[in-house]
């Protein structure tokens, strides 16, 4: 379960709050959500995918596969720190997981496995990475 080193760059620091529990007492699955919705934009800008390219470009992120792993419960004032990497680049697609991680204890607490398309906001549809996008892009890839 809970790996000993995280990986990624750090896209989320946060704390759970009273109002993100569950009726067991555990941060619910709205909690995790939108820290790892935090954790996403704040990982886009990190690319380059940031808002201003975003608007100026006329494209958008669209995810289209999002899978989340529970793995340790989180309580009321819990440190988390989600760490946020690429995995891979396709011509118009990519995916990166987040890791989500007890601040204190240091246990891996989530993961979640994303891929997203880079699309044109008007048509909707599909676009390629604009090429040196994709070459930075590809750079961020372990391995």
């Amino acid at each position: 379960m809970g790996e000993a080193s995280p990986v990624g760059t750090v896209t989320h620091r946060g704390v759970v709050y009273p109002s993100e529990l569950d009726h067991m007492g555990h941060m619910n699955v709205v909690g995790y959500a939108a820290k790892l919705d935090q954790a996403t934009w704040s990982f886009f800008n990190d690319i380059g995918l940031t808002p201003s390219f975003l608007r100026s470009s006329g494209r958008a992120a669209a995810a289209v596969k999002y899978e989340t792993v529970y793995e340790r419960e989180l309580l009321a004032g819990d440190v988390v720190t989600v760490r946020t990497r690429l995995t891979r680049l396709g011509r118009t697609s990519f995916a990166f997981r987040h890791e989500m991680w007890n601040g204190e204890t240091g246990e891996r607490v989530a993961t979640a496995d994303c891929t997203g398309v880079l699309i044109d906001r008007a048509t909707r549809r599909p676009v390629p990475w604009p090429d040196d996008l994709a070459q930075r892009l590809r750079a961020l890839i372990p391995g």
